[in-house]
């Protein structure tokens, strides 16, 4: 299946332009809205400002790109980290910008851009009236920023030793990412494991209580699912999921015995996707013990973005030249439904 470039055109033209007619019955074409879709969030190219977002139908028939421009005639920033949302409110997290820009949800305008205290955001996680961001300068700072959903007003912070990156909400509390990888000088870039820590915040005082998992893998992800957390880790012989009580501030382990170096953790329909770093994508059942010896989809190129919704698998193989190949598979049997190309480096992939 193909994305309709005719229909493309049709729909830039009329989200920049509202047609009317002067007669006794004017009429007013009303403007093209975001619901029933995918976000996909482009990073763009480091040190240029050309960041952005493309939406699909939920059919799959219908692309834009570069949404915030058509909608705000501005470019969107440097370096699209993630997208969460909050209400009627979608949260985007430009790392290199040193920014994040809300915007409605539907129709995609700006509604506010929050700065104060961010210094090389990475990613953001919601609890109560207040939201969570964490930032990271791989030197003097490296923290967890708080800030008021009703005014985007900055609270407080708590810092870690090591790193910030992933952070999710879970039974109440956030759990952040505080451990991973760093890397070897050139040429061959080898990782180095920071540490084994995920860090549990208490929302109301900003409290922390860290978690050492097992030192057999390197962090690779952190996600949630029905409350609560999944942390995903790798070795050079088996990866390993653990799900992380976040009251009691213990964790239940799953070995994926043979899947080496697993990559990224995405939950759907209480199904477990993960991908190796040869682009091998398996599923396997929340609660099964039996690891998956063959897997669903072998994807092409860098598996860049990945994400797994309504029965769909989103993979990229981004360019940070020019624009990224989506594929999308059905989760259940690992068949093709279509391919597109979106933006610069695509990252992501989100329901709304």
């Amino acid at each position: 299946m193909k994305i309709t470039r005719f229909l493309q055109l049709i729909f830039a033209f009329i989200l920049l332009f509202n047609v009317s007619c002067t007669s006794d019955f004017e009429q007013t074409l009303e403007p093209i809205t975001y619901e029933n879709g995918y976000f996909i969030t482009n990073e763009g190219s480091f040190n240029k400002p050309d960041a952005e977002v493309s939406f699909v139908t939920q059919d799959l028939n219908f692309l834009q790109n570069d949404i915030y421009k058509a909608n705000n005639n501005e470019n969107l920033g440097d370096v699209l980290q993630t997208m969460a949302f909050n209400g009627s409110k979608a949260y985007l997290v430009l790392n290199n910008s040193n920014a994040i820009q809300v915007v409605d949800r539907v129709t995609f305008k700006k509604q506010a851009t929050v700065t104060t205290n961010l210094v090389n955001p990475r990613y953001i996680a919601f609890s109560g009236n207040q939201y969570f961001v964490t930032n990271n300068n791989f030197g003097n700072v490296i923290q967890l920023n708080a800030y008021n959903v009703a005014d985007n007003s900055y609270v407080s912070n708590v810092s870690f030793p090591r790193t910030a990156e992933k952070v999710v909400e879970a039974g109440g509390k956030i759990i952040v990412q505080t451990d991973g990888v760093t890397y070897g000088p050139a040429p061959n870039f080898e990782e180095l494991p920071t540490g084994h820590t995920v860090t549990i915040v208490t929302p109301s005082n900003m409290s922390k209580l860290e978690i050492t998992l097992p030192s057999n893998g390197i962090i690779r992800d952190l996600i949630s699912y029905n409350g609560d957390a999944y942390v995903l880790a790798s070795g050079n012989t088996n990866s390993y999921i653990y799900k992380i009580n976040s009251s009691a501030g213990t964790f239940t382990t799953t070995t994926l015995t043979g899947i080496t170096k697993a990559q990224k953790l995405r939950i759907d329909s209480n199904k477990f996707y993960f991908n190796d770093n040869t682009n091998k994508i398996y599923s396997m059942n929340l609660t099964s013990t039996t690891v998956p010896t063959n897997p669903l989809v072998t994807s092409t190129g860098n598996a860049y973005g990945f994400n797994v919704i309504d029965g769909r698998i989103f993979v990229s193989d981004a360019s940070f030249t020019g624009p990224s190949k989506v594929n999308v598979y059905n989760a259940s049997n690992g068949l093709l439904l279509t391919t597109f190309n979106a933006g610069i480096g695509t990252n992501g992939f989100y329901k709304n």
